[in-house]
Order: C-alpha cells, then sequence, then structure tokens
C-alpha cells in the first residue's frame, strides 16, 4: 500500500498535466467536439476515394485491400498490410482516441512530447509548458490544414526517438533504450516513413562529438554500450513492424516510387525511385528555410489571409475577392515552390530559448544540435543544395539520391523541417533550468545570443528589402501596375514580420534577462511567463492558416460529393452497380481529384503512389486521348452519341478500359461510349513481344478488342488463342472479389478489365473452384486461359502478410522491456527515499 501511494503521488503532477494537454486539445479543436470536421484537401480526396471499399467493410480492422474507384482499380492500404502484428498499436490508439484526429492526434502530440521531455528528468512544469508550446506548433498546424494527418501521426512519436538517443548517450542505457526503440517502432506503425527517414539522417552525426569523447577518455566501455543498445533499439524498432515494412516494400516497387518499369532507350536499364525533377519540385532555397524565424519572408502561404490595407488586398477587392472577418486572401507565396500551405515556422521565442540553452550545455550536445540542424537545412535545400548546376555531385541530396537506399522514394524535401521543432523543444527544454540559474557570467552569454539573432534580423531585413524580388516567375508577365502592387503588398508582410520577430526575440530576451536579475523570484510565475510568450508567438502564426472556419458541419462536408445531374444518370442507368463500368470525367482535374470516385470507379483519381504501368498507360495514351477528345468535342457534330462512337474507336486503350461514360458537363447528359469492351472478352489473336517498352507500343497498333498483347520474356509464348467466339460476362462484384460466367465451344484467352498487379501472388484466381493462373496482357491488364464449356471464375484478393511472427515477437518484447523498466525504476526511486 504503501508503495501505491508513493507512485500515486510521484504521479500527480503528470496527471494533472495530461488533463491539462486533453484541454488544450479540445478547447483548440471544439469544432470536432460539436461533430464538425475538417475540409482539407487531402481528406476530401482520401474519403471520396475510400468511400467505395469502406462501405464494404464490416469495420476499420478488416481492411479490403483492393481499390476499384480509381485508375481503373489498384491496392490500398497495403502500406498499412501487417501493421496489426505490431502489438504497440493499442498505445497509439489508446493516446490517439482511436485516431480521432484532430484532437486525439494532437493530444497524443502533447503527451508524447511530454513524456520525452521527462524521461530526460526536467521538471514537470516545464514539461507541460514545452509539450504545449509543440501542440501549438504552425509546422503541425499547417499539415492538419493540408490534410497530411498522418503525417503528423508519424512527427508525433519522433520525439521518443531524440529523448531516447540523448538518454543513450548519457548513459541512461535501459531507459533510453527503450524509448528509442518504442519510439522508432511507433513511427514506422504510423507509416510516414519519409519523416523517419530524415530524423534517421539528421541524427546520424548527432553522437559523433559524444563518441569522440569517449575515445578520449578512453571509455570503451560506454561506446560499446551506446553502440549496442542503439543497435538493439533498431533492430527492435523495426523488426516490429517487419511484416508492414516488408508489404510496403512490395507494393513499393509496382508504384510510381519503384521507378520505370519501361527500359531506358538509351542505357537499356530500367531508373529506380522517383524522377529527380518530380521528385524535387519542393525544394527550398536559403529563404524559404529561413521561414522558421520570419513566418512570411517568402510571403507565407499560396493563398495568404492579409489586411484590407495592404495594395495587394486592396487589389484582390477590387477583382471581387471576398472580405472574411476583415481580411482578404492573396497570393501570397512567390517563391520557387509551385504553390505552399504556408510557412514552416518554428518561433522565435522557442529558437532563441534553444539557442541559449546549446550556450549553457554539453559542449557535445551544442556541437551535435549544430550537425543535426545543418543536415537538415541541406536536405531541406532539395535541388538548391549545391553549387552551379543540379546535376553536379557537389549537391549532398542528388548524391543521396543517386545512391542513398529509398531516397530517391520521396518527394518534397522541405518537409524535412518537420523534423525540426521536435528537436528544437527538448533541447530548449532541457536547458532552460540550466540558463536561468543565477550566474553573473551568462549575462554575456544572454546578449551574445541576443546579438546573433538581431543581428541575423537585420540582415534579413536589409538583404529582403535590398535584394528580393518579391515575384514569382509566372508573375513576370503581368502587367507592370500589377507587378508593381504585388511587390509593394508583399514587401510590407516581409517587414511586419521582421519586426515581429525582432519583437518576440527583444521579448525574450527580455524575460529571461528579468529573472537574471531576480524581479521574477518564483521559478513559477517565470515558466507561466514563458508559456503565455510561446502562446503570444504561435497562436496568432496558426490563426493564419487554421482557424474554425476550416471546420465544416458534417453535413456542409457531405454536400461537396453530392452527386452531379450527369452522375445521378448514370447510377439510374447502372442498375447493377458501379462495378460494371468506369467514368472518365472531364469536369474535374482528370488525375488529380479523386472525388468523382466517391460514386462510380473512374479512369482517373489521385493518388502519388499509383502503379508505374498505369502512370505509363496515361503518358502514352490515356492523356494524348483526353486531349484529343476534348478538342474535338468543341466540334457539335461529335458531341452526339453518334459523333462520339466514331471518336471512341480511335481510343483503344480507354475502350478496353471499359470507359463507358464520359462527362463532359455536370449538368448535362453524360456521353455513352458504345465502343467500351465491358468487364473481360475472348480474343482470337495473341500479339507475342518481347519488351516492355514493345508491349506498350503495340497497343496503339493492334485492335485491342481482338487481340491480346503478351511480353512473352515475362510469361512466355505457349499460349493458343482461341476463335474469339463465346460470352464472358461479370455476375457479381465486390472490390476484392469478381465472379464471372463463361460459355464458349473451344478453349479461349480471356482479357478482364481489371489492372494486372504483380510481385505479390494476392490476386487468386480459380475457374470452378480450380486454381488457375493469372498472366498480364495489354501492358496493365489482367487474362486468363479459359477451357472450353460453362464455368464460373472467380478472382479473389485476399493479401496475406509475411513475417506477421517477428512483428508479434519484437513489438511483445518491446512492450515487456517497457514494463519492466517502469517497474524496476519505480521501485529503485523508492527504495532510495525510504532508505534517506
Amino acid at each position: 500500500m504503501f508503495i501505491m501511494l508513493q507512485v500515486f503521488k510521484k504521479s500527480v503532477p503528470h496527471l494533472i498535466s495530461t488533463l491539462l494537454l486533453l484541454a488544450i486539445s479540445c478547447i483548440a479543436f471544439y469544432p470536432q467536439v460539436q461533430g464538425e470536421k475538417i475540409a482539407a484537401g487531402d481528406m476530401v480526396n482520401s474519403d471520396a476515394k475510400t468511400k467505395h471499399i469502406k462501405d464494404h467493410m464490416d469495420n476499420d480492422e478488416d481492411l479490403i485491400y483492393w481499390n476499384s474507384a480509381q485508375f481503373s482499380g489498384g491496392p490500398i492500404f497495403l502500406l498499412s498490410l501487417g501493421k496489426k502484428n505490431n502489438f504497440l498499436r493499442y498505445i497509439d490508439k489508446a493516446i490517439t482516441f482511436n485516431h480521432a484526429a484532430p484532437i486525439g492526434l494532437f493530444f497524443a502530440l502533447g503527451l508524447i512530447m511530454y513524456i520525452s521531455i521527462a524521461s530526460l528528468g526536467v521538471k514537470p512544469i516545464i514539461a507541460f509548458i514545452f509539450s504545449a508550446a509543440a501542440m501549438l506548433s504552425p509546422t503541425y498546424m499547417m499539415l492538419l490544414e493540408a490534410g497530411h494527418f498522418s503525417k503528423v501521426y508519424t512527427l508525433a512519436y519522433l520525439p521518443l526517438i531524440i529523448a531516447g538517443l540523448i538518454l543513450v548517450l548519457q548513459k541512461t542505457y535501459i531507459r533510453g533504450g527503450i524509448l528509442f526503440a518504442m519510439g522508432l517502432s511507433l513511427s514506422i506503425y504510423s507509416g510516414h516513413i519519409q519523416m523517419v527517414y530524415y530524423l534517421a539522417l539528421g541524427l546520424v552525426f548527432f553522437p559523433l562529438p559524444f563518441i569522440v569523447d569517449y575515445l578520449k577518455k578512453r571509455d570503451f566501455k560506454a561506446l560499446y554500450k551506446v553502440i549496442g543498445v542503439l543497435l538493439i533499439g533498431v533492430m527492435l524498432g523495426a523488426a516490429s513492424n517487419f511484416s508492414q515494412l516488408y508489404s510496403s516494400l512490395v507494393f513499393s516497387k509496382k508504384t510510381m516510387r519503384g521507378g520505370d518499369v519501361l527500359e531506358m532507350e538509351s542505357s537499356g536499364e530500367a531508373k529506380s525511385g522517383l524522377d529527380w525533377d518530380y521528385a524535387m519540385n519542393w525544394s527550398y532555397e536559403v529563404k524559404d528555410f529561413l521561414n522558421i524565424l520570419v513566418p512570411r519572408i517568402v510571403g507565407g502561404a499560396s493563398q495568404e489571409m492579409i489586411d484590407q490595407n495592404n495594395p495587394l488586398a486592396e487589389l484582390m477587392i477590387q477583382n471581387n475577392a471576398p472580405i472574411k472577418d476583415g481580411k482578404v486572401g492573396v497570393p501570397g507565396y512567390w517563391g520557387s515552390m509551385p504553390f505552399t500551405s504556408g510557412s514552416a515556422y518554428i518561433g522565435g521565442s522557442l529558437l532563441f530559448v534553444f539557442v541559449l540553452a546549446l550556450f549553457f550545455s554539453d559542449k557535445r550536445l551544442l556541437i551535435g544540435s549544430a550537425i543535426f540542424f545543418f543536415i537538415i537545412f541541406l536536405l531541406s535545400l532539395g535541388s538548391h543544395a549545391g553549387l552551379g548546376d543540379n546535376e553536379l555531385t557537389l549537391n549532398i541530396n542528388r548524391i543521396l539520391f543517386d545512391h542513398f537506399p529509398m531516397f530517391d522514394k520521396f518527394r518534397s524535401p522541405n518537409s524535412a523541417v518537420s523534423v525540426l521543432p521536435a528537436f528544437v523543444i527538448i533541447i530548449g527544454a532541457m536547458g532552460i533550468e540550466k540558463l536561468i540559474q543565477q550566474d553573473s557570467a551568462k549575462n554575456k552569454q544572454l546578449l551574445k545570443v541576443s546579438g546573433i539573432f538581431f543581428s541575423l534580423l537585420v540582415v534579413i531585413l536589409a538583404i529582403g528589402s535590398l535584394s528580393f524580388g518579391f515575384l514569382s516567375l509566372a508573375e513576370a508577365k503581368y502587367d507592370y501596375q500589377v507587378q508593381q502592387i504585388l511587390i509593394e503588398g508583399r514587401k510590407m508582410l516581409f517587414t511586419a514580420d521582421v519586426y515581429r520577430s525582432m519583437f518576440i526575440v527583444a521579448a525574450s530576451f527580455g524575460l529571461i534577462y528579468l529573472k537574471y536579475r531576480n524581479y521574477i523570484k518564483q521559478e513559477i510565475v517565470f515558466y507561466g511567463l514563458v508559456g503565455l510568450l510561446f502562446c503570444a508567438d504561435l497562436v496568432p502564426i496558426n490563426q493564419r492558416f487554421f482557424s474554425e472556419e476550416n471546420f465544416v458541419a458534417s453535413s456542409t462536408y457531405e454536400e461537396q460529393f453530392k452527386p452531379s445531374a450527369a452522375s445521378l444518370q448514370i447510377t439510374q442507368s447502372e442498375s447493377e452497380g458501379r462495378g460494371f463500368y468506369r467514368v472518365l470525367d472531364l469536369t474535374s482535374n482528370v488525375f488529380n481529384d479523386a472525388k468523382p470516385a466517391y460514386h462510380h470507379n473512374q479512369i482517373g483519381g489521385y493518388d502519388p503512389t499509383k502503379l508505374q504501368r498505369y502512370q505509363d498507360l496515361i503518358d502514352y495514351y490515356i492523356r494524348p486521348s483526353i486531349n484529343t477528345m476534348t478538342s474535338s468535342l468543341s466540334n457539335p457534330s461529335m458531341s452526339t452519341q453518334e459523333g462520339m462512337s466514331q471518336l471512341m474507336k480511335q481510343f483503344g486503350v480507354l475502350n478496353m478500359l471499359n470507359c463507358k461514360y464520359i462527362v463532359t458537363n455536370p449538368n448535362s447528359q453524360p456521353l455513352v461510349n458504345e465502343e467500351a469492351m465491358k468487364n473481360a472478352w475472348f480474343v482470337d489473336t495473341i500479339d507475342y513481344v518481347q519488351s516492355n517498352q514493345e508491349e506498350i507500343n503495340r497497343l496503339g497498333d493492334v485492335d485491342l478488342r481482338k487481340t491480346a498483347v503478351i511480353n512473352q520474356a515475362d510469361f512466355g509464348d505457349n499460349r493458343e488463342a482461341g476463335d474469339g467466339v463465346g460470352s464472358i460476362e461479370l455476375k457479381e462484384y465486390t472490390p476484392n472479389k469478381l465472379v464471372y460466367k463463361s460459355q464458349s465451344s473451344e478453349d479461349q484467352i480471356a482479357v478482364f478489365s481489371e489492372v494486372w498487379y504483380g510481385g505479390n501472388p494476392d490476386w487468386i484466381a480459380t475457374i470452378d473452384g480450380k486454381k488457375a493462373d493469372i498472366f498480364r496482357s495489354n501492358y496493365v491488364l489482367r487474362a486468363l486461359e479459359i477451357p472450353a464449356g460453362e464455368h464460373e471464375i472467380v478472382m479473389e484478393f485476399s493479401p496475406v502478410p509475411k513475417g506477421a511472427g517477428v512483428s508479434i515477437a519484437m513489438s511483445t518484447v518491446i512492450l515487456l522491456l517497457a514494463g519492466f523498466t517502469i517497474y524496476k525504476e519505480n521501485k529503485e526511486r523508492l527504495n532510495a527515499e525510504k532508505t534517506a
């Protein structure tokens, strides 16, 4: 009983902090409590493309892994296949309220930060204040506004890795090792590997100053323990997700992230990973990176809400821009990236405390932190991280892209800065106690750090005012008067934010100086003022791009999925359901909008990890067909049903994808493509080819209604087509199970208007209950050999993750070690107190 009472007494401050963090999350996102939802672009696309399969799922655990709703069908959730085998998922579900975003998400973010900071021996009040600051970080709010929930979930667990690493380096091996392994396991589990990867690259040289110190002192025992504990932590963290990681690896090889399927004409070799220009499209320039200190240094978000007294706002008002709460939306961002949701502002106050804390910290921590920051800075620059031509090997990102495992699978290098807030907050929280201790020598350090910040801000103000162009490349064609208004308006935003950062830094200096001079005697008062300063710094920036206006009532949210008149006509015409046809919706952005997939199976959609073979089909045939079609339909004679039939005869690829409807106007009757080949058909000819390139080229040369194009290098040349006479029809449809009936007088080759997924034998075909081999035809479709007679053909997609036992065992080990460590440390602490 005594032990339980003592443990409870020690836990009270942590319980209070936990409840306060929950309260902050509920207050910040109170509209969610009222049943409202965030209308973020990525979330809208996600809900649209998954609506169909979720309608067929019994629960969120038993996922359906094939999505027929977009891109003529393809795998979905395969990045999550095997997640159920990591038992740490129960921790994740508990602290996120089963992923009830944003309240559960941001509560988890604050709680994980609190646990990480408290584990480093920091006082509960400090851990609470800095954890609350993490919850208010504009970086996370910006990602939330964009709908990047999985990225924020992953970032929420990174503090455990950072804190665990620091503890191990400080020779607190067991606690540090458990935190490190648990953080790595949960961050990988959360699904956004890119964030874990960037953190790993940033931290890889962080221990270097500690290792050098161990070697100087000949403390080889400590060195071996550090290396051993970290290696075990990496092994446990990765192995607990082995099942998921293996599934993701297999899947990624077949997507755009896995590289070209088609041979490079010059070398005969296939390229691995994304294209360099595509991957580096969102690369910071140096001035972009400095938005961590000056939010609108490059204008802020692409759509920035500003006061009406700005010349740029006045211009937009003259062009009938709406006014909301006294503010006007203007084109803010003018840098080299295509667009952005906002700045990755860390906070002048947090950065000031971070740098000042480093000056009073262990020199090894100072050097390691400088290395970490510099690496993240270089990573965020992407294609701008070199001297001269981006192709030169002087660009560190080009070296990593060409030679480092997985690096060429990631895009948007600017997102590397997303790992900085966790690092800055942890180091700041660790050092704030030391920096406020009475010491006359610290006055010089305080002045030195203040001088550094003010000098940097003055330089930014001077260089920006004198040399920044304040215009994007696309705006170079604008009228001179418009350009001048853009320059003047953006310059005002830039200048105001530089002065704002100066004020925040001055306030941070003043608060710490008052503590040094003993004008603030009570620590709790000082920490309370620090918390208020963080709020005053971060909250106004958050409100620039995220507020209650980002929430909408559930009914309003669902309203955007309301079917158009054209959509309703299709539904009424297709009594058998959406699995028996596909739609090409030309009223949307065909390859960047998933909303049409809410109601019908689509030729297009939105997915940055679509299958590479389908992307090739888009590039070679579908996009050119759409361009030709759009041009032709402007001719009145072509917009008739007869004209459409004549037009569609030249688009064999769209026909083999069963593209039955073309929507050209949401309020008009859709055009019916009578040339669509339905769900399956028999062919009477096989055209064998020698390569992937020849396979895709032949699609434009043959009659795909009668001919199957087969790559003999992959599937041999021993098949024979029948006479093509007979019938094969789809009878039953669900996203992951298709049932057909066939009838023919002789053996046939059947081509199915279903996307072929290779590399993982998860699509299982049976003919009258006997397993049959699926092979690829027409570059992207499935095909089967069908014997003569009447038959029932079933295709079912039920992937089974490999390595389930490894994930179960390693995640169990982590949980047991964590439980044992908590018990052991509490027992030792209580025994020490009894002895004292």
